[in-house]
């Protein structure tokens, strides 16, 4: 079991002490952070977080190719899991968002929405 994060912060359950989070919330937990964060932005880790960031630089026809790519290599660690479905799209605020789909160690699969 691991700690709970939201927003970067430990979240406090019952009696004030950090609540856990199962198998398949800890695996999304993990997966939202990698992404999140800027690659080389972790001193300590350089190669941890993802370079989706750039997605703005990127042509808009490339952008899907792009973002599979910059996925895939923040997750290079993770070997029990593959990526089934990514869909890029445009919010209402002029924002990207990024839909992805994941089969863990062959079993089942997870989805998580993210935000570019």
């Amino acid at each position: 079991m691991e700690l709970k994060i939201t927003d970067g912060k430990y979240t406090l359950g019952t009696f004030r002490s950090p609540d856990e989070v199962g198998e398949t919330d800890e695996l999304l937990q993990r997966i939202g952070m990698k992404l999140k964060v800027r690659r080389g932005a972790f001193l300590p880790l350089p190669e941890y977080g993802s370079r989706l960031y750039l997605l703005s630089q990127t042509k808009p026809s490339n952008r899907e190719t792009a973002a599979r790519q910059y996925v895939l290599e923040a997750l290079a660690d993770e070997a029990d899991l593959e990526l089934s479905a990514l869909e890029l799209s445009q919010t209402s605020d002029g924002e990207a968002a990024l839909s992805l789909t994941f089969t863990y160690k062959n079993e089942y699969t997870v989805s998580i929405e993210t935000g570019i």
